[in-house]
């Protein structure tokens, strides 16, 4: 009984495995071909016809972008590796252990996944913030040195960390082809969620459409960032116990149940085998995502966004 069981899930595990390698490499080739075809349109269409603010501009996809705001290199392939990997465990725990259990292994998988690249993209978001003053200054300092304002943009970014390098790339290849580079600025505010690179993008199309000088508009930014950090700072100092509280209340019984499954064989029997338990099962998991959903609207506005 059990060595044909193994044998038809291995089989639908390989099915499903050539499934997704190959609807993967049907939407990779057509995927390369739209491209092709844009950049062929694009490159026979008369540059008359183009904004010339979108000139600079760049577009990248939403799992390009989900990858660049957590500073996570991942290639197709590996993408694909992943998901496949993860699609067989968690068929394979479907099979041997229920539908019930593998939607709450998916949740739990899913929710690290999530947890993981929050923390590294508000790590992002942090190093930007606190770096930003910083070139800000080192901008003024070049334009008092004598610099323009371009190269001084360009030469403060590439002293800053490699987390501006796509950035000081993008900015440097515009000023020397002499198209509009502030919408870039624009484009990183919107990737990584930092108003403040707005205000930069203000400040630095305002001083290039109407001769203004920029060195006041950039000092009022870099002030106005310095004292956000310090408050921001304070005040999460001051409601770091209500923070770890939340987080205590939304990871704690999850864990338990975990625990609990884990070290009584006949509670998981009955949790994971009846009817009844797997109720049990959906209720607890409905009620526990609406009080984490509650308890995170709840802890939103601490200092994170």
């Amino acid at each position: 009984m059990a060595n044909p069981l193994w044998l038809n899930a291995a089989l639908i595990c390989a099915l499903a495995a050539l499934a997704l390698v190959a609807v993967q490499w049907i939407w990779q080739s057509r995927s390369t071909g739209r491209q092709l075809k844009r950049r062929i349109s694009e490159r026979l269409q008369d540059q008359r016809e183009l904004p010339a603010e979108q000139g600079a501009r760049y577009r990248p996809g939403r799992l390009d972008v989900m990858l660049l705001r957590a500073n996570l290199r991942f290639s197709s392939r590996q993408l694909v590796i992943i998901g496949v990997l993860f699609g067989l465990v968690l068929l394979l725990t479907g099979l041997s252990k229920g539908p019930v259990v593998a939607l709450v292994f998916a949740f739990f998988a899913v929710s690290a996944g999530y947890v993981y690249w929050r923390i590294r993209f508000q790590k992002q978001r942090q190093k930007i913030y606190g770096e930003l003053p910083e070139i800000i200054d080192t901008v003024l300092r070049y334009i008092e040195a004598g610099r323009s304002l371009e190269q001084a943009l360009t030469d403060a970014l590439a002293d800053a960390s490699p987390l501006f390098g796509p950035l000081t790339f993008r900015v440097r290849s515009a000023v020397e082809a002499g198209r509009d580079y502030t919408r870039l600025f624009e484009d990183f505010a919107e990737l990584y969620r930092v108003p403040a690179m707005v205000l930069v993008a203000i400040a630095l199309r305002t001083s290039a459409r109407f001769g203004s000088s920029v060195k006041p508009l950039l000092r009022q930014v870099a002030g106005a960032l310095r004292s956000q950090q310090e408050l921001r700072q304070e005040f999460m100092a001051a409601t770091a116990e209500t923070r770890f509280t939340a987080a205590t209340f939304a990871l704690l019984p999850p864990g338990l149940a975990v625990y609990m499954t884990a070290i009584n064989e006949e509670y998981s029997a009955v949790l994971l085998d009846t009817a009844t338990g797997h109720t049990m099962l959906v209720v607890a998991g409905t009620l526990q995502l609406l009080g984490m959903l509650m308890i995170w609207r709840m802890i939103q506005g601490v200092g994170r966004d």
